[in-house]
């Protein structure tokens, strides 16, 4: 799957939701990430992420991680599971070690199978 690779911190890019600085994910991969919340907090974000419709019109999802809590990986399956698009979860980038930079604003390819991310 390919796309403009947009995202980063789930709490920060839910806090951009209605402000002239929300990017524009149609057709992105779509980047997510935190530190620091609870899988419930990680079920609001992601919750007003749908709600506001950014699940609609992506090309993909591109998991990294998600540190200093309890792991949100029900949470995560229930969004991702089902979106009929490539998730790849667990990518090494994010509040980690180690955290491989990601090439945001640039089009990449998304392969869950092969586990490979290709500018």
């Amino acid at each position: 799957m390919r796309g403009v690779l947009s995202g980063g911190n789930l709490a920060v890019l839910v806090a951009l939701m209605g402000t002239p600085f929300m990017p524009d994910l149609r057709g992105a991969v779509l980047f997510l990430e935190d530190i620091g919340e609870d899988p419930y907090k990680i079920d609001r974000l992601l919750c007003q992420l749908r709600l506001g419709g950014v699940f609609d019109d992506i090309a993909g999802v591109l998991l990294g991680s998600f540190t200093d809590a309890d792991m949100p990986d029900e949470v995560l399956a229930d969004y991702f599971g089902d979106l009929g698009i490539p998730v790849l979860a667990g990518w090494p980038s994010g509040h980690t070690t180690p955290n491989l930079p990601l090439p945001i604003g640039v089009a990449v390819t998304l392969d869950p199978v092969e586990r490979t991310l290709r500018a």
